[in-house]
């Protein structure tokens, strides 16, 4: 509240009686607002992007920002400049400002791919910005909805990316038929070592079956041989012993 030209009450939520034809009302709005803002930025590779998103933020030095824009109001409450519009436009410039500055740093594939660290960078950028301190407001914070290119840019990845699917799912395909492939002739493998396994297993069995026959032959062998030998000395034992008896005689 101004009287005369000097400043007499100030302060959130006043209530009190003025004269209207010496006094002025000063009202500077303390609640938080957002700012939604959309404007055409180019990125680094030259290309068109539109760019969505809101700021939020509140006055926290009420007299600095009245001494530099007009918000007088009537009896009514209502403004009598257009300065509070004023202080809207004013903090989307700014931070259209910083937004092209950052997306002018990056082509347009990682524009669209790194949303969050351009949000980082927009926020970092109006916490430390001269201008916004200039107006006694503090940011309290920002997001980017969207950032859409040019339609046809827009067609154009999207063929590619459709493109690069496509190719992806053949390679996936193709990868997926030779691992069947090598799984089968590892399968096949397998099997062929386990009937090589399984004859060697047999023929080991034969070899040690022959060899055991051969042994009982040679052991029947000997003991038919050992027979005859005995036999041929109880027969000579025999013919000694008849040719001993008839001898006197």
């Amino acid at each position: 509240h101004y009287q005369g030209g000097r400043l007499r009450r100030e302060g959130a939520g006043l209530s009190f009686l003025y004269f209207a034809p010496v006094s002025t009302l000063v009202q500077v709005p303390l609640e938080s607002a957002d700012l939604p803002f959309v404007f055409n930025e180019v990125t680094g590779d030259f290309q068109e992007v539109t760019v969505q998103g809101q700021l939020s933020c509140r006055v926290k030095d009420p007299k600095r920002l009245a001494g530099l824009l007009d918000f007088r109001v009537d009896a009514q409450g209502d403004y009598l400049t257009e300065d509070p519009e004023v202080l809207r436009t004013r903090l989307v410039q700014v931070t259209q400002v910083l937004t092209r500055a950052v997306v002018q740093k990056r082509a347009l594939r990682q524009v669209l791919v790194s949303l969050d660290e351009l949000v980082a960078e927009v926020r970092q950028g109006l916490a430390s910005s001269p201008a916004v301190e200039m107006l006694g407001v503090e940011v309290l914070g920002a997001s980017i909805l969207s950032i859409k290119p040019a339609p046809e840019m827009a067609k154009a990845l999207e063929a590619e990316a459709r493109e690069r699917l496509k190719v992806e799912a053949d390679n996936a395909i193709y990868e997926r038929r030779n691992s069947a492939v090598e799984k089968e002739r590892m399968i096949k493998e397998s099997e062929l070592n386990t009937e090589i396994a399984v004859e060697a297993k047999r023929r080991a069995i034969r070899e040690n079956q022959m060899a055991a026959d051969i042994a009982v032959e040679e052991a029947r062998a000997a003991l038919v041989e050992r027979q005859a030998a005995n036999d041929k000395k109880l027969a000579e034992s025999k013919a000694y012993a008849l040719e001993a008896t008839l001898k006197p005689l």
